[in-house]
């Protein structure tokens, strides 16, 4: 028995013992069978909990409680899981389905629920790819591993690294456990850099591709792949251009257009303006590349020397960083490339990867003092749980100009917007 399996086990003795044979016996009634008396318990749980009065309960407890139910429900994925690739992989499993006029068990589940087939496939095949880590399996029990995280996991499990990732279960857990998943996914990214191919690097840059169907109505369908250092840059141009239709639209009529529709009118409007710019087809947007300074002397010295062996990158070092400015991390072979190209910025960072202090008399901070403080906050909003995309973030002063704080860096802090209004709304009160 492993351990997910265990831990399921006695969750559902638990609730056997406390609520099936307890409440119902006092009933006077039967106790439900055996194989179902979890399910049974689980049943009388849920119905407690959806007859609260939602309204009786207080902000605090209201908060407290959105955060329990998202734990549980990640618990339910969990034993979603298990229980569809245990009921896949059982021994009598396709007689037993054949008997009932089914092929797989998706099919019997979706026919029985009326959830989509699809969605039952990737929960089973996530339950059966689990039982080669019971780390990852416990920590989902747990209610730690989201489906979301499984399925990054899940993608970064290839032949060649398989033993790799089985072995490093505890600190990818450990991850997950101590960091938000913007940040667990940035140290995943820095575990697969360590643990990818020079072959698999350079696969990256050649899959750079675009397809580009058209209907017969005219309208077009199509898809793209893009490695890294492209997507950062075409996803700066189209991350400025969203947030200026968004500014728009807001100030005309209101904001109506999903995110996907904005991102659709970007990328027209980037193109087209690329095509019609003075002497040239195309844009060239900046990119911003945080290269710590071993790296980069590694990136030189292996260029003179292809012997020489690459150095890790390591997410928590500020001399073995490589990423993007929003703290996406890149492979250095990949940051190479632009390197020959790249006008070099020096930013030094304390013990505590805060940039040097430099004071300056104007008002807003400037161009390569919010590109030192986004380098520090690696991308991200200074407020717990925001995921703002990086372009959308600003500088802001930690005790406001208006009340005679100063434009320094050691008083400066990435915010986005919404939350940079919603701290100047509540100075002003």
């Amino acid at each position: 028995m492993n351990l997910f399996t265990f831990v399921l086990k006695l969750y559902c003795l638990v609730y056997r013992t406390y609520v099936c044979y307890s409440e119902g016996m006092k009933k006077g009634g039967s106790p439900p069978e055996p194989h179902s008396a979890d399910l049974t318990a689980l049943e009388t749980a849920l119905h407690a909990v959806l007859a609260t009065d939602l309204e009786a309960l207080s902000a605090g407890e209201l908060l407290e409680r959105a955060c329990r139910v998202q734990v549980l429900s990640t618990q339910l994925d969990a034993v979603r899981a298990a229980t569809l690739a245990a009921a896949d992989t059982a021994s009598d499993a396709p007689a037993a389905r054949r008997e009932l006029g089914f092929r797989t068990i998706s099919q019997m589940v979706a026919a029985e629920t009326g959830a989509p087939a699809y969605s039952i496939r990737t929960t089973t095949s996530v339950g059966r790819w689990l039982v080669s880590f019971p780390v990852f399996a416990a920590a989902a029990a747990e209610g730690l591993l989201t489906q979301r995280h499984l399925r990054e996991l899940r993608a970064a499990d290839k032949p060649h690294r398989h033993d790799a990732l089985v072995a490093s279960q505890d600190e990818l857990v450990a991850a997950a456990r101590a960091n938000d998943f913007v940040e667990f996914t940035n140290r995943l990214t820095v575990w697969l850099i360590n643990h990818t191919t020079a072959e698999e690097t350079a696969e990256q840059v050649k899959k750079t591709s675009c397809t580009w169907d058209r209907n017969a109505d005219g309208s077009v369908d199509g898809s793209f792949h893009m490695d890294p250092l492209s997507a950062a840059a075409v996803g700066k141009a189209l991350g400025d251009e969203m947030q200026r239709l968004f500014r728009q639209q807001n100030e005309n009529e209101g904001t109506s257009e999903t995110a996907n529709r904005r991102r659709g009118q970007a990328l027209v409007g980037l193109i087209v303006g690329g095509a019609e710019a003075p002497g040239s087809a195309t844009t060239t947007p900046l990119v911003n590349l945080v290269i710590g300074q071993r790296i980069l002397e590694n990136l030189l010295e292996r260029f003179l020397d292809p012997n020489t062996r690459a150095v890790p990158v390591e997410y928590d070092d500020p001399d073995l960083r490589c990423e993007t400015i929003d703290g996406t991390p890149i492979h250095p072979d990949i940051a190479f490339a632009a390197v020959a190209v790249a006008e070099f910025e020096r930013i030094v960072l304390d013990a505590e990867s805060r940039p040097i202090d430099v004071s300056v008399k104007s008002r807003g901070f400037l161009p390569w003092m919010r590109r030192a403080l986004l380098v520090a906050a690696r991308g991200r909003c200074k407020t717990k749980g925001c995921d703002a995309c990086h372009y959308w973030l600003q500088a802001d002063h930690v005790d406001p100009y208006s009340k005679g704080g100063e434009t320094r860096l050691d008083n400066g802090q990435i915010l986005c917007d919404p939350d940079n209004k919603w701290k100047r709304d509540l100075v002003a009160a």
